[in-house]
């Protein structure tokens, strides 16, 4: 009886445990806070991520996989002297291609394009 108990419960706990699969794909991925933020009224630049990389400051878009992730957090973003903001933590890796972001004045920057793996709110 003990040794069928000792297996169930080695099945059980073996379906929690992290697949290997999973966790390769998360190899490159990076976790960092950042700020999901919307400058546009002040002329600043549409939705994107600041990132605080140490010895400067990443400004990243969401890949087209990744902008639903996105999008649930801009409604939850408040607004304060003209700026829409999230703080967020997110798990995310660059892809390699970059994407236009609109700006003020009528310009357009080029950013850093990111897969996101997870975010949450802070």
């Amino acid at each position: 009886m003990r040794k069928l108990l000792f297996f169930i419960l080695i099945v059980i706990g073996l379906q929690f445990c992290t697949d290997e699969e999973a966790v390769a794909k998360l190899e490159g991925y990076a976790e960092k806070e950042a700020i999901l933020l919307n400058q546009l009224p002040v002329d600043g630049c549409d939705w994107h991520f600041g990132v605080d990389l140490g010895d400067g400051w990443g400004q990243y878009v969401p890949n087209k996989a990744s902008q639903p992730k996105v999008d649930a957090l801009i409604k939850q973003a408040s607004v304060e002297f003209g700026i829409a903001q999230v703080k967020v933590k997110m798990r995310y890796k660059l892809t390699g291609n970059e994407q236009e972001v609109q700006c003020g004045w009528n310009t357009k920057t080029k950013m850093e394009e990111i897969d996101i793996a997870s975010i949450e709110k802070l």
